[in-house]
């Protein structure tokens, strides 16, 4: 069996049928299952209770109602019936019985050829009527914009990241922000940053350093107390407690100038608040080319 990370699963998940079938049959399913960061999704309260069938949710096209003028169908004085869309929809290439899908969450991550641009691109959705946010893959985020009916792509809004990976840290937090706060004023929506947790150094690759000290007003520890001691910093992992990287279980530190201390999450950074200074700044200096690649050094640390 392949791992898992538990923070890639969301278990104990229940449907009592009506939107979930098995991918191998088109067949209903009722009953737990668990969601993958990928967004898939198999049947179980989690991997470790067999069996482990991946299922898919569908979401079934609106009917046509009667009496309700409705784009590009033509009104008929009595009911419609299932043959009629049927013919119709033959007629007009649009198949009115099609199973249309909702975007599943799939993360992008980025590829070593993405850390030597320093940048990569992330795909998203938000949902018109509401502030739902859903990260998705270039291939649907294609089939979203180019409004292919297999999906529900009427009901959503597609927009992209350019994400920053690589450079001075502050530069990088600075500009992912930035970039974060233009995405939100382009769909004229709010959230996108609370959706991220606010996590502007998601993927940022950390420049390899040991046998660091501080004496205190630098670090946090995972309890958001200021921290005083022996640090290394890990290329993913960012600051760690430690003089140096080992294999056995030892803690993560956060920058203080990053976060607030009351609330910071040692997995995955989730609900991590701004501090003020840093919400104050200027979003769009960040943008500036100055700052967009930056030194890859240490440089602010």
């Amino acid at each position: 069996m392949v791992y898992i990370p538990k923070s890639q699963i969301k278990e104990n998940q229940y449907t009592d049928g009506g939107t979930w079938s098995y991918v191998k049959d088109n067949v209903g399913y009722t009953g737990y299952y668990y969601l993958l960061s990928n967004g898939k999704a198999y049947t179980g309260k989690n991997p470790n209770t067999p069996p482990n069938e991946e299922i898919y949710e569908y979401t079934i096209s609106e009917p046509y109602i009667p009496g309700e003028v409705q784009p590009d169908i033509v009104q008929f004085n009595d009911l419609w019936d299932t043959n009629d869309l049927q013919i119709y929809g033959r007629l007009k290439s649009t198949d009115y019985g099609l199973l249309r899908a909702i975007p599943p969450l799939t993360k992008t991550i980025p590829t070593s050829e993405d850390y030597e641009n320093y940048t990569f691109k992330r795909y998203f959705v938000v949902k018109v009527n509401e502030i739902v946010y859903t990260e998705i893959s270039l291939e649907v985020y294609n089939q979203i914009n180019s409004q292919n009916p297999v999906w529900m792509w009427e009901n959503y809004i597609p927009f992209t990241l350019t994400w920053t990976l690589k450079g001075n840290i502050d530069s990088v937090f600075k500009s992912n922000n930035g970039m974060i706060f233009l995405a939100e004023k382009d769909i004229k929506r709010k959230g996108l940053d609370i959706y991220l947790n606010k996590n502007y150094l998601q993927y940022y690759l950390y420049p390899k350093k040991e046998n660091l000290f501080t004496d205190g007003g630098l670090l946090l520890d995972i309890a958001g107390n200021n921290y005083i001691g022996s640090y290394h910093v890990h290329e993913t992992q960012g600051p760690m407690v430690g003089a140096m990287h080992t294999n056995t279980n030892h803690n993560r530190l956060f920058y203080k100038r990053f976060y607030r201390t009351e609330i910071i999450n040692s997995q995955n950074q989730t609900n991590i608040v701004v501090t003020e200074e840093t919400q104050n700044q200027e979003y769009r200096s960040a943008l500036s080319p100055s700052n967009r690649g930056g030194s890859s050094s240490g440089g602010g640390y």
